[in-house]
């Protein structure tokens, strides 16, 4: 795929362990998805989306209309579908809550609102790993683009810390204001001129 914004420079391998969104996060949500771009190609999620890419489709190659949902794969691809949701501007991610990675700074730096989720989600297991427990090793955050995605995800504001658009915050103007600079110089330079006035 190129020439899109989230392209990678090859398609991911068809195997992959999944873990997948509880029912309880969409009933919260009260919101109706166009498309899950990351759907799973053998299972049926909660994930109550009208159209649903699988592995198979390769989501990030296709086009984005609507509203989105993504849990998108977790690892070194996560990147690509972070930034083509943020491209896009319209949608819900719920992803691994990476502070130090470069796309999740970006997401923060774009969302229209940041959840950052306290404690574990227990996810569902996939085929491959239903014999394990659905806690997730990491925790969790969930990024809002869009108005109405950020109203949305206001209803789950009590799992933890909503942060509102960074983009939005005013700036704040550090330099010393001007009574204190002219106080500055002012000394200055009566210092100076002491230094070379006689005794």
């Amino acid at each position: 795929m190129t020439g899109m914004i989230g392209a990678r420079a090859a398609p991911p391998k068809h195997k992959s362990v999944e873990w997948y969104t509880p029912a309880w996060i969409f009933d919260r949500l009260g919101l109706q998805f166009d498309l899950d771009p990351s759907s799973p190609h053998d299972f049926v999620t909660a994930v109550p989306a009208k159209t649903k890419y699988t592995i198979f489709d390769d989501g990030l190659s296709k086009q984005w209309t609507g509203r989105v949902w993504m849990n998108p794969p977790y690892g070194p691809d996560t990147g690509f579908w972070m930034r083509r949701l943020i491209a896009h501007c319209d949608g819900i991610a719920l992803v691994f809550s990476r502070t130090d990675a470069e796309w999740f700074q970006e997401a923060m730096a774009s969302a229209s609102a940041t959840l950052l989720i306290k404690g574990r989600i227990a996810f569902m297991p996939g085929h491959e790993n239903s014999h394990k427990k659905g806690r997730s090793g990491a925790g969790s955050a969930m990024f809002a683009f869009g108005d109405e995605c950020a109203i949305a995800l206001q209803g789950l504001a009590d799992l933890g810390v909503l942060v509102p658009r960074i983009a939005a915050w005013p700036v704040f103007d550090v330099t010393p204001p001007p009574t204190q600079q002219l106080a500055g110089v002012g000394r200055e330079e009566i210092d100076s001129r002491k230094s070379v006035e006689p005794a």
